[in-house]
């Protein structure tokens, strides 16, 4: 059963893989990967760098599969497939099954979800470190209920080891280490028998974090320092949550199909501990009571949320992707409440249990083909082709933001082994987009936008313009006030995400 549903997942997954464009931050990664390696290595102690052995394992992956957007993403194809076997690992140490197959299989129903979970597939098809991230997760879990189970220095060290991975593969999965002491306090008797090995490692990991904390400490005790992100509420938090998790984020849907997810966990978190029979008698994690399984669920579930929404108090740095390993928890308590479904009266109950299990995997299966052949990422190659393919040598191109030249650079290549090589004779002549987001009064940073302007078109009859996050860099629109101006409209089309114009310029 588990081997069909992992074939059946990897093809899902490969469904419409490369069907949209790579977003700005999957360009970033080809370029992160391929750089000299020292600058790659670099990363590892400079500050607010996020996830470098991410792009230090990535980078004989692409100079091995390519730099296709494929091979880009078929990496976290791999991965998001990974995560399905060690969420059926884990789910069968923390809410294993009755015995019976169905629904009464808590971790293989689990497994079955992920598999089709939209959210789950929208990172699985994306050339970021998310779908690592939840293996990664998972497996530093499923190391700890197994240090925790049977001890030994091998099982802490291997917990250390992934752990560690983990957070240098992205920072904030470092919120799985208070989860996992919360645990240590919710597991007793067992815990009087691995204080020892479980205090030696956390103590461990000290040492691998040394080069990250003294920079992360400055940057939230500095007063001025800007993360780049604004603050979310937290009401606006929930909502977010509960849409990825609920499988509707991308879906067009109203939040009133959020309500048979929501039922089956809130199922499984009331009612889910009468699920498991009465405590083994042998002194290990067999022996938890079902309120403390469920407990352990809710507390990875709910703990990483309350504690980045802390830290967003202080400095705003809440994204919803940078929890997507909260996922499992949610899939686990969704299966154990369709096991209580099942369990809660005679044949009807379970026949029900069986239909809402055919919804959801049919609502899920709708959603991730929606999302996956609907344009939600920026048309960077739309956008980037259709200047390309018209563009004159005498044209100048401004690219709004600047970072966009990343994109440019990468979808007029070849897609060899360094796309960006040699890339300025295709971009030349180009230019920054102006920078307006400052304190200087409109009348000032408009003066400074017309000699800038006046600077970059100097020469040129015709100028392109690629806008992207443009509000993010000039939030006051003053260079397209400028061009409005001083040139004339003549070509304007939009992509999803992207505006492309082109503008005739006054002689001057």
């Amino acid at each position: 059963m588990l081997l069909v549903l992992l074939v059946a997942a990897f093809a899902w997954r490969l469904v419409g893989l490369t069907a949209q464009s790579l977003w700005r931050d999957e360009v970033d990664v080809i370029w992160l990967a391929i750089r000299p390696l020292r600058e790659t290595i670099s990363m590892f102690i400079s500050p607010a760098q996020n996830g470098p052995l991410y792009f230090l394992l990535m980078r004989p992956w692409l100079q091995n599969a390519g730099t296709t957007e494929f091979a880009l993403r078929y990496s976290s194809v791999l991965f998001g497939v990974l995560a399905i076997p060690l969420l059926w690992q884990v789910a069968r140490l923390l809410a294993p099954g009755d015995g019976r197959p169905g629904l009464g299989d808590t971790p293989t129903l689990a497994a079955l979800l992920l598999a089709v979970h939209p959210y789950h597939l929208w990172y699985s098809q994306e050339g970021k470190m998310y779908s690592l991230v939840v293996v990664l997760t998972l497996l530093s879990t499923w190391s700890w209920l197994k240090a925790m189970q049977r001890g030994g220095p091998w099982r802490w060290l291997t917990y250390l080891l992934v752990t560690s991975i983990s957070i240098y593969t992205h920072l904030m999965t470092a919120l799985i280490l208070p989860v996992h002491f919360v645990w240590f306090l919710l597991v007793h008797p067992l815990n009087r028998r691995r204080w020892l090995g479980y205090g030696l490692t956390a103590s461990g990991f000290v040492l691998p974090y040394i080069p990250l904390i003294w920079w992360q400490w400055h940057y939230l005790t500095t007063l001025d320092y800007q993360t780049g992100y604004s603050f979310t509420p937290f009401v606006d938090v929930v909502r977010v949550l509960l849409l990825d998790h609920t499988g509707l984020a991308l879906a067009g849907l109203d939040l009133v199909w959020t309500v048979p997810v929501l039922f089956l966990a809130l199922a499984g978190l009331l009612v889910g501990p009468g699920e498991f029979t009465e405590p083994a008698p042998e002194d290990g994690l067999a022996a938890l009571r079902g309120v403390r399984r469920v407990t352990m669920l809710a507390v990875w579930l709910l703990l990483p949320v309350l504690l980045i929404h802390g830290v967003s108090l202080i400095k705003p740095i809440f994204v919803d992707r940078y929890v997507i390993w909260i996922g499992p928890a949610f899939l686990i308590l969704v299966a154990l409440g369709l096991r209580v479904l099942a369990h809660s009266g005679g044949r009807a109950a379970y026949l029900l249990g069986v239909l809402l299990t055919v919804f959801l995997i049919g609502l899920w299966l709708r959603n991730g083909w929606v999302q996956t052949h609907t344009p939600n990422k920026t048309q960077l190659r739309e956008a980037v082709h259709y200047i390309a393919e018209r563009r004159t040598p005498e044209q100048v191109l401004i690219l709004q933001i600047p970072h966009a030249h990343y994109a440019y650079r990468y979808y007029t290549s070849d897609f060899g082994e360094d796309p960006f090589e040699d890339s300025d004779a295709r971009l030349e002549p180009w230019a920054e987009g102006l920078w307006t987001h400052n304190a200087l009064s409109t009348a000032e940073a408009m003066a400074q936008v017309e000699q800038d302007m006046a600077r970059i078109t100097a020469g040129h009859p015709e100028a392109w313009v690629l806008l992207t996050e443009a509000s993010s860099w000039d939030p006051r629109g003053l260079m397209l006030r400028w061009l409005d101006e001083h040139a004339t409209l003549e070509e304007q089309r939009a992509f999803h995400g992207v505006e492309v114009r082109r503008y005739r310029l006054e002689r001057r």
